[in-house]
């Protein structure tokens, strides 16, 4: 036991602090660049459009994956490793969300978020605030590490991820340069529900029904989507940020939405603009954070 703890712990650190304490405090951009290289893109200033309005967003990083269940597993290690029992009880994701009338995937209910064969799949069924817990988690230990008391960790904003998603354009309808889902070879360019139009259909209030789900669902053009798909799927976008498109709905900071579509989405709702609401936690849904810098009062 003692082991498998030490060998976790060793795990943990290596994941979370890639690079060596600096010597000195991390302060200048290029150096944050260098710091968060491996898992974090930098998405630079620009405009994008949000709906028909055109916004101006500042430089900021984002998560180049959606958090999966290893990264927020590493979370839940912490607390516990520190003595945050309670935090760490409130953090813990409601599995049972898998076993649901929506979806009624009851084996998913116990393997998905602890067996090791689905560690690098998004971490689904935990809420906005749990999601916000996690980022303010990362703050400190970025802060810790890097010795940069302005970075903070947070969720997107909505214009903040259509500006990573949009890319160099100011709008597109997919992360990656090019209208359509298939790319040249057939293959799809990211994990939606690929099944027929006669399958699918809307109830009276306008949700997303399916005819017999799951028996009806297609897994996508890829080998390793298994409901959700890996965290590092597919092709990145010209910024190397996976998954923008499908896979997950990704939580946003402005409204109760998660914005990108996700496995259980049709190809239309898996736009860089589509917006779903998001009120509990549920298995389509993950997030990932973005890293911004605050300005620091002064103590005179």
């Amino acid at each position: 036991m003692k082991t498998t703890l030490l060998s976790i712990s060793l795990i943990t650190s290596a994941i979370l602090f890639s690079f060596s304490k600096p010597k000195k405090p991390i302060l200048d951009l290029e150096g944050m660049k260098k710091a968060m290289k491996s898992g974090y893109a930098y998405v630079p200033s620009g405009f994008t459009l949000v709906d028909k309005d055109s916004v101006s967003c500042q430089g900021f990083f984002m998560m180049k994956e959606e958090v999966s269940n290893f990264s927020y597993r590493e979370y839940l290690f912490d607390l516990k490793q520190n003595d945050r029992i309670e935090e760490y009880k409130q953090a813990l994701p409601d599995t049972t969300k898998w076993n649901t009338s929506s979806f009624a995937l009851s084996k998913y209910v116990q393997y998905y978020f602890s067996h090791p064969a689905y560690r690098q799949y998004p971490v689904v069924n935990v809420s906005k605030l749990q999601a916000e817990k996690y980022c303010e988690w990362l703050t400190r230990v970025w802060r810790k590490n890097t010795g940069n008391e302005s970075i903070v960790f947070r969720l997107p904003t909505r214009a903040e991820f259509l500006r990573a998603a949009n890319g160099s354009s100011i709008d597109r309808p997919y992360s990656w340069d090019s209208p359509y889902i298939r790319r040249e070879d057939g293959k799809f360019q990211c994990n939606f529900l690929s099944i027929g139009a006669s399958a699918i259909s809307r109830d009276s209030t306008g949700k997303l029904v399916v005819k017999n789900f799951p028996m009806d669902y297609l897994a996508p053009g890829s080998d390793c989507a298994d409901l959700t798909a890996p965290v590092r799927s597919f092709r990145p976008n010209e910024y190397g940020i996976y998954n923008l498109n499908g896979n997950v709905s990704e939580m946003i900071s402005d409204g109760n939405l998660a914005v990108g579509g996700d496995w259980y989405s049709p190809g239309f709702d898996i736009r860089n603009q589509s917006t779903k609401k998001f009120t509990e936690a549920n298995p389509t849904v993950g997030f990932r954070p973005v890293m911004t810098f605050v300005e620091l009062k002064s103590e005179n």
